[in-house]
Formats: C-alpha cells, sequence, structure tokens
C-alpha cells in the first residue's frame, strides 16, 4: 500500500440494519461493488447480532479480495463508549443484548479478513455530518450545523471538516437530541413520533410515520398545519445554536428531510424573523455519507483532532 492509499470499510448501524463498503478514503468515494445491507433484529441475542454484522462485513470483505484494507470505522449511534468501543445501549431496548459488550472482541473472530482489523467507532450523526462536510463543495462553509431528522434527532457541528464536542458554541458532546424542549426532550419532536403524536393531537387518528403524511399533505389542512408548526418550532429550538455556533450553513438530513417541501417555508421564516440569514443544503449522500464520513478516523491527520474527544455516552 503507497503512502496515498488508504482503504478503510465504512459501516453504517442503523436501528434496523447494517451497511457496509469499502471507502477509497483518499478519493472520498466507495468502492464499486462492495456495498452491501441486511436487516438487522435488534432484540436479538448479542451473538445473533454479531453473526448479522459479521455475514454483511464477510460480503464486503469478499467482494475486496484485491483490496489492502487498514481497518473497519463504524457510524453507531448512542449510547456508546466511542473511545473504548464498547456498546451502552440499555437492556430490553434496542441493541439491549450488547450492553457493556466491547465490539471489536466480539465481531473480529467472525470475520474473514486473514488478519486481525483494527476497529474505530464514530457516532452515526456526527459521521453523517463530517461526510457531509467532507463531500461539500461548499468551501467557504467553514462551520456547519448537520442535523438528521427520522427516528431520533441526530446533530454534528463541524467546523473546518472537523466535529466540535466541546465548548461554550455547542451543547454537551455535540449532542441537541437530549436538550430539553418544551414538556420533554428536543427528540421527543423533531422525529418520526413527534410528527405520529402532533398528528393524533390535531386529529385523533393514529399514522405510522411521515410518508403518510405526505402523501396526502395537498388534500389535508390539518397535515399543512402539523408540517407548518414542525419547521417553525425546529426553527426555534435551532435558532441558539446556530448562532452560537455561529455556522454558515445548516444541513439537513434522514427520512423526514426528504419531505422539506411541506416544513421548510415555516423553518426559513422563522429562521429569517430570528436574524438568521442563513443557507440549508438538503443532504443527497444520507445514509452513504455516513458510511463515507467515519471512515475519515483512519486518516491520520483528522484522528489526531478527534481521538482524544470521542465521548463516551
Amino acid at each position: 500500500m503507497t503512502r496515498e492509499d488508504i482503504y478503510v470499510i465504512g459501516v453504517d448501524i442503523g436501528g434496523t440494519h447494517i451497511s457496509s463498503a469499502v471507502v477509497d478514503v483518499r478519493e472520498k468515494r466507495i468502492i464499486d461493488d462492495t456495498y452491501t445491507t441486511s436487516h438487522v433484529a435488534n432484540l436479538e441475542s448479542l451473538e445473533a447480532i454479531m453473526e448479522t454484522w459479521a455475514s454483511t462485513l464477510n460480503k464486503t470483505i469478499h467482494a475486496a479480495a484485491e483490496i489492502p484494507l487498514l481497518g473497519i470505522a463504524f457510524a453507531i449511534p448512542g449510547p456508546f463508549d466511542y473511545k473504548e468501543g464498547i456498546a451502552k445501549y440499555p437492556e430490553g431496548f434496542k441493541y439491549g443484548a450488547l450492553y457493556q459488550a466491547k465490539i471489536e472482541e466480539n465481531l473480529n473472530p467472525l470475520l474473514s479478513h486473514s488478519s486481525h482489523l483494527p476497529m474505530r467507532f464514530l457516532n452515526d450523526a456526527t459521521s453523517f455530518a463530517v461526510g457531509e462536510a467532507w463531500l461539500s463543495h461548499a468551501d467557504g462553509n467553514r462551520k456547519q450545523l448537520c442535523i438528521t431528522l427520522g427516528t431520533g434527532l441526530g446533530a454534528g457541528f463541524i467546523e473546518n471538516g472537523v466535529p466540535i464536542v466541546t465548548g461554550n458554541t455547542v451543547p454537551p458532546n455535540g449532542c441537541l437530541w437530549n436538550i430539553l424542549h418544551e414538556d420533554g426532550m428536543a427528540d421527543d419532536y423533531f422525529s418520526t413520533r413527534g410528527f405520529i403524536k402532533a398528528y393524533h393531537q390535531a386529529t385523533g387518528k393514529n399514522i405510522v410515520g411521515v410518508k403518510e403524511l405526505v402523501d396526502n399533505f395537498d388534500a389535508d389542512a390539518k397535515i399543512k398545519e402539523v408540517f407548518h408548526d414542525f419547521g417553525n418550532n425546529l426553527g426555534g429550538f435551532l435558532t441558539p445554536w446556530l448562532k452560537k455556533f455561529q455556522a454558515d450553513v445548516l444541513v439537513l438530513g434522514g427520512n423526514i428531510s426528504k419531505a422539506y417541501s411541506c416544513f421548510g417555508v415555516a423553518l426559513e421564516q422563522c429562521l429569517d424573523q430570528n436574524d438568521l440569514i442563513i443557507p440549508i443544503r438538503i443532504s443527497h449522500h444520507m445514509e452513504k455519507g455516513a458510511i463515507i464520513g467515519c471512515t475519515r478516523m483512519f486518516d491520520p491527520n483528522f484522528w489526531e483532532h478527534i481521538k482524544n474527544k470521542l465521548p463516551k455516552i
């Protein structure tokens, strides 16, 4: 492997899936034919989950037979000890069987690679944010707040391509999901379950997900009201953090961001009313942005910046 070559397996761990691919870190691109994804039954045993993860990773490893791999990088949700690679998921909840498990020790023996592959771990929302900033051609956007809107609220505060997780300009660990908001936490409102609750409160009706609302948006005034309130509330929630961080751009990802046409006007109006004129960019990379983003941990310069700042939650 020459000094210019860094090939790393990037892994995105979701609530019910695992996806992996080989990334050419220098070129910031996924290698053709190495991408694979699988469904994960997240309430299964530690052994069953590890077998599913290993099966998926082995498909990527086999597809990359001639590629010299440096390691495996994970974009993985918390709670997690990212420095030590230890899962902290509560027992009885998704991935609860992994509680206190050291992922590298449990997973590496199941992999078909001929040598031990070192593993590094980064929060999934942070990985998405790092990938978005890294892949962005808007070089003038020195400070980016990247949020993911889906089953929960993820966030990454990025300055010059590096996640900022400490200091007065960002919340603790760079997380927004657990910030107090109204009668709960931000995660309760800016997520799929937030939409489900808001629509039920407005109509008394139950829905499964946001897509149902999008599909009926044009014909239902109550749905329009729910989306308007979501955009307005999101703008009000983000305003103080955008100002503290002095962000140059707001990046939206996650499945709910695909419904931007339904709530974007309200979001932009709220930011305008708070004297925030800031460009908003919708991610086109989504999951693959996280896969690429986490592999930066094997870039020596990037790793030197973040290795001692990885959160333990």
